[in-house]
């Protein structure tokens, strides 16, 4: 019966492919054993019904063949006949269905049960659209089910489906690509994650469904950088903004999950709580809030991100541009918000303060820079924390957040300060090694081993006197650099500190907090070896801290001695001479002391009863000499065998900085200066510098680049010549500025000088409200050429010339006017004289104001003048109004490539004038103008390409003497790219504060309204760069400045009346007369 059931079948499929029949035979073997005779003839029968169904069935049915046998080991004949159902029935809709879902079915079942088939099989249904590409689709899902299963109960995976269907409603393709990519992505998934991401998948399908297969490549990596137990949430998040803002959906939650891991997980649920709080108004608010959050948090805890956050979302219900920007951080409030409730300081709120307060102390006008600053010339410094000073310029860090409340952490900075003040203003890098010290004069004829007290010759027998400074010939003198330096640093901070509490009464309680904290961070002194354990002392002394000292009672004696000469230093009237010496004692005192490990149990607090004068006791006790023979001898009972161990320097002290005086001498050499005055620069090469790498311990090469010694001394020297040349390119500038160069002429080129950074506000007009620190204007000095352009632009208007100063020669004022009736002057006012004689004769009563003085008058006003240097002013000017008849071509057609070459070729021998050609006239007549009546004035021009490169070139500075060298700039002056104007007025009106003028005046020249690249929501957006350049003007106005719009383009009414308002503009409609009318309209604003 079985094998007549068999062979009939076999008859039924030789109507179809060989196939077919190959996988019955294969599948009969595997389900005969389990089937029962009835059994076996349903599957049978079904197997033919659908290889019958269609064209096509017969690979439907070959598929179910094919996967009998392994269905038949997971499940009951019963459930495969329930499971055959499902096949069968999708067969109305798709052979080809019906066929994946067979083939998908063994390595499905082990996910699913058998009712859950019909399910299944809906939801792959449910893609086909009756197309070719849908059908595709539909056995992809079927075939990539058994891989996504496992990750995806099949409840959940209906949210794919969904995802997947709206994907396919714009490209196939996408879809195609995006359901292959699901079995990777969710694997990557934790399952508590997988429903939320699919979610917000389909949100983003529907959205923006480009972005679908980014976010299937992007999106786990992103949300493994939110906090575990937070994720759902912040897709959830992501979803509700996406629905919102669309496209930007997909952006926002790439963007803000990066920002979110900078911050601490701790308060990734608090952000997403207030997040979730600002997406009921903006989601726009919500993600830009995400983003700032590192930023935020790292002045703000979270308590008070939950204050700025409320008041932010004020903002935002009242504006939702204005509360945007806010949490943008670009506004002015939210910045001032954050700085009320921060107890952060940073260096750039409170520089100018710490630079009068240094400039106070030290009588110098020194410079207050970040510390970054520093280390990024690469010329010896690497720490951007620590304060320090390179002779010049006083380096703080960016910030300081160590203490609860900002008047603690400002303090902070005033000890960094003063202390590097103080060794500014006490001569700590003014060593010379021809003086003697004079608190140990007993010590001047040096010792025993030849160290003495630094007093050395000032050149090594040999060698050229430049090319060592004083500080390099002092450490030459030992042979341990290192433990000599960690000395003089020791001994000369504790006169420095010691100077500065006398010195100074209001800097002592913050001092004696930081010499506190930082005792409080020392190293244990007892893990330490000898040597290093008595310079740690020594350390722990400097720091008053006496009491805190750790050492065996049985060498109490022999740290006696060094505590006495540290005391000695501070005395008053110490100076670096006596530094130096005191170094020398010490040397001498702690080079005998072995550094081996001490075998003591009896480690104690050291107690010194320290002479309250510190210039008590006799030299001769502080004399090496005098107590340290047989001083090794007293640590060999400690000394268990023990090897000598390599000397570290101890840890520094925080408050105190780097400090550096060997490398302050060098630079300071090399720029000219001394200690002693100015002096010609030295020439210092490779080779000297070399070898000044190799023994100095105040640079490390390792720490500053990472290459071989030779290649590195090169790049050094490189930096430290840059730097010097700098420096000497300001003070050329300074020396001009203050008359020593009064005709401007030099024969030699001017020093390059690096551009300056400078950063202003932006005005946002939506958010009503101030983008902080938004522009960076760099300036830079304009470009020399010859002196030629200036003087054939006189020539060529001399007519003008001569009138324009006649013009002006009339503003000039009277040198003197008289003042009557006073009660002292120079004579009698006549006048008031014969009045006052008139009334005493009438007997009446009479002022006795009888005398006049003759007062000098003089014109006071400062013009900044601003020249449009945009790429727009290279345009050739139009003169289509005056083209001639003859220019007309009204001849023999054959002629015309002719007459059209002639005149191409006279237009380049004689090329019409441009924009910034009349600029460039217009600016020569207005200096002949202003030097004529002797007016302050600078002339700049302005251009770049977005926020961080506007350019600011600077042609002529208001104190720079007028000369040939101003001359050759203007010749240079020429077209360069964009118009942002605001940021380059804000530039103008800090050098109009800068100028000390009674009347100050602002001109800018331009030819066409502002625009840049992000001067607006997009390039064609006009009216945020007017309302900022509007801000800007309003802002020299609220100065006391006079400002004056001048354009030369004739649609300028357009927009200028919008940009002025009520202040003075003008547009000349006739460009070409622009030189004459530059002059008068100055004249019109200052006569």
């Amino acid at each position: 019966m079985t094998a007549q059931m068999i062979e009939e079948a076999r008859e039924g499929l030789r109507q179809f492919p060989p196939a077919l029949a190959q996988e019955f035979e294969a599948a009969v073997e595997a389900v005969l054993p389990t089937l029962e005779p009835d059994e076996l003839d349903q599957w049978l029968r079904d197997g033919l019904d659908i290889a019958r169904h269609s064209l096509r069935s017969w690979e439907a049915s070959s598929e179910y063949f094919r996967a009998s046998g392994p269905v038949l080991e997971q499940i009951t004949y019963d459930q495969m006949r329930e499971w055959c159902a499902v096949g069968i029935d999708l067969m109305e809709t798709s052979p080809a269905l019906s066929g994946a879902l067979f083939r998908a079915s063994p390595a499905v079942l082990p996910h699913l049960s058998v009712s859950q088939a019909n399910d299944w099989s809906a939801q792959g249904k449910s893609l086909y659209k009756g197309t070719w590409k849908s059908g595709s689709l539909s056995a992809q899902y079927f075939d990539v089910s058994p891989q996504i299963l496992p990750h995806l109960p099949l409840s959940q995976m209906r949210l794919l489906v969904d995802l997947i269907d709206s994907l396919a409603s714009h490209s196939y393709e996408l879809a195609s690509a995006c359901l292959g990519m699901a079995p990777g992505v969710l694997s990557q998934l934790d399952r508590a994650d997988r429903a939320p991401f699919l979610e917000f998948g389909g949100i983003v399908a529907h959205t923006a469904w480009v972005d679908a297969r980014v976010y299937f490549e992007r999106g786990p990596g992103a949300l493994r950088q939110v906090s575990e137990d937070q994720r759902p949430r912040y897709l959830s998040l992501a979803g509700q903004v996406a629905m919102q803002v669309g496209r930007l959906g997909h952006p926002y939650f790439i963007e803000a999950a990066q920002a979110i891991s900078e911050v601490d997980k701790d308060i990734h649920e608090g952000l997403l709580e207030l997040a979730e709080q600002l997406a009921q108004h903006s989601g726009d608010a919500a993600m830009e809030f995400i983003k700032s959050s590192p930023r935020v948090a790292q002045r703000l805890g979270i308590d008070d991100i939950a204050r700025w956050q409320e008041f932010g979302l004020q903002i935002l219900q009242q504006s939702r541009d204005g509360g945007e920007a806010f949490f943008r951080l670009e506004s002015a409030r939210g910045e001032e918000v954050m700085e009320a409730l921060s107890s952060r300081v940073d260096l750039d709120r409170v520089s100018e303060l710490i630079r009068m307060y240094c400039k106070a102390l030290t009588g110098v006008d020194v410079g207050v820079k970040a510390s970054e600053e520093l280390t990024a010339k690469g010329v010896g410094w690497v720490d951007e924390s620590s304060p320090t000073t390179e002779g010049t310029t006083i380096y703080l860090p960016e910030n300081v957040e160590r203490y609860p409340t900002k008047e603690e952490n400002f303090s902070v900075y005033k000890v960094f300060a003063t202390h590097q003040a103080g060794r500014l203003e006490f001569g700590s890098f003014e060593y010379q090694s021809e003086l003697a010290p004079d608190l140990f004069p007993a010590a001047q004829n040096g010792s025993s081993n030849g160290h003495g007290n630094g007093v050395v010759p000032a050149v090594v027998e040999g060698e050229e006197e430049q090319i060592h400074t004083d500080m390099e010939l002092f450490f030459d003198r030992f042979d341990d650099r290192r433990l000599a330096h960690d000395l003089f640093t020791i001994v000369e901070d504790t006169r420095i500190d010691t100077i500065v509490k006398r010195e100074y009464a209001g800097v002592r309680r913050a001092f004696s907090r930081l010499q506190q904290a930082a005792i409080e961070r020392r190293r244990p002194v007892e893990d330490m070896p000898a040597r290093q354990a008595m310079v740690e002392n020594l350390l722990r002394a400097s720091l008053d801290e006496i009491g805190r000292i750790r050492w065996p009672n049985e060498l109490a004696e022999e740290m006696r001695t060094p505590l006495r000469i540290l005391n000695r230093i501070r005395s008053e009237g110490a100076t670096v001479q006596d530094s130096a010496a005191a170094t020398a004692l010490l040397y001498e005192w702690l080079s005998q002391i072995p550094n081996v490990e001490l075998d003591s149990e009896d480690w104690s607090d050291f107690e010194q009863e320290m002479s309250a004068d510190p210039d008590g006791g006799e030299d001769s006790d502080m004399m090496p000499g005098s107590g340290s023979s047989g001083l090794e001898e007293s640590f060999m009972p400690f000394m268990p065998g023990s090897e000598e161990q390599p000397y570290d320097s101890p840890d520094p002290v925080d408050f105190r900085g780097d400090f550096k005086p060997e490398l302050v001498q060098l630079l300071m050499k090399l720029k000219g200066e001394t200690g002693t005055g100015d002096a010609p620069p030295i020439p210092l090469t490779k080779e000297q510098l070399q070898e000044l790498l190799e023994k100095s311990v105040e640079i490390s090469i390792n720490e500053l680049m990472d290459m071989d010694l030779a290649e590195s001394s090169g790049m050094f020297l490189d930096n430290l010549l840059k730097e010097v040349n700098q420096i000497q390119g300001e003070r050329q500038e300074g020396q001009q500025a203050m008359g020593d160069d009064s005709t401007g002429a030099d024969d030699g080129e001017e020093l390059p000088v690096e551009a300056a950074s400078f950063y202003y506000d932006e005005w946002d007009f939506r958010a009503a409200d101030y983008k902080p620190r938004w522009c960076r204007v760099q300036e830079q000095r304009g470009e020399s050429g010859t002196s030629n352009y200036y003087t054939e632009t006189l020539h060529e208007h001399t007519q003008l010339v001569q009138e324009t100063r006649k013009q002006f020669e009339m503003l000039r004022p009277e040198m003197f006017r008289k003042m009557k009736r006073l009660t002292d002057g120079e004579d009698y006012d006549l006048d008031a004289v014969i009045e006052w004689y008139t009334e005493k004769i009438a007997g009446a009563t009479s002022e006795t104001k009888l005398f006049y003085r003759r007062n000098k008058v003089d014109r006071d006003v400062a013009v900044a003048f601003l020249l449009d240097v945009s790429a727009s002013t290279d345009e050739e000017i139009q003169k289509h109004h005056e083209q001639r008849q003859d220019d007309q071509f009204d001849d023999d057609p054959r002629k015309y490539l002719s007459w059209w070459a002639q005149r191409r070729a006279e237009a380049a021998r004689h090329p019409g004038k441009r924009i910034i050609d009349l600029e460039k006239e217009a600016t020569v007549l207005l200096i002949e103008a202003l030097e004529t009546i002797g007016d302050k004035y600078g002339v700049y021009g302005f251009s770049g390409y977005g926020r961080d490169n506007v350019e600011f070139f600077v042609y002529k500075d208001m104190d720079e003497p007028f000369g040939d060298r101003i001359k050759e700039r203007i010749d240079k002056i020429a077209p360069v790219r964009s118009t942002r104007m605001g940021p380059a007025i804000r530039h103008c009106i800090w050098k109009l504060q800068n100028t000390d003028a009674k009347v100050k005046i602002l001109m800018l020249l331009s030819d066409g309204r502002p625009q840049d690249h992000g001067y607006g929501r997009d390039r064609t957006e006009k009216e945020y760069a007017i309302h900022d350049t509007k801000m800007a003007l309003t802002e020299a106005r609220r100065e006391g400045m006079v400002p004056f719009a001048l354009t030369v383009d004739r649609a300028g009414h357009d927009y200028l009346k919008q940009m002025c308002q009520d202040m003075a503009y003008e547009v000349v409609a006739d460009i070409e007369s622009l030189p004459r009318r530059l002059p008068a309209l100055y004249r019109r604003l200052t006569g």
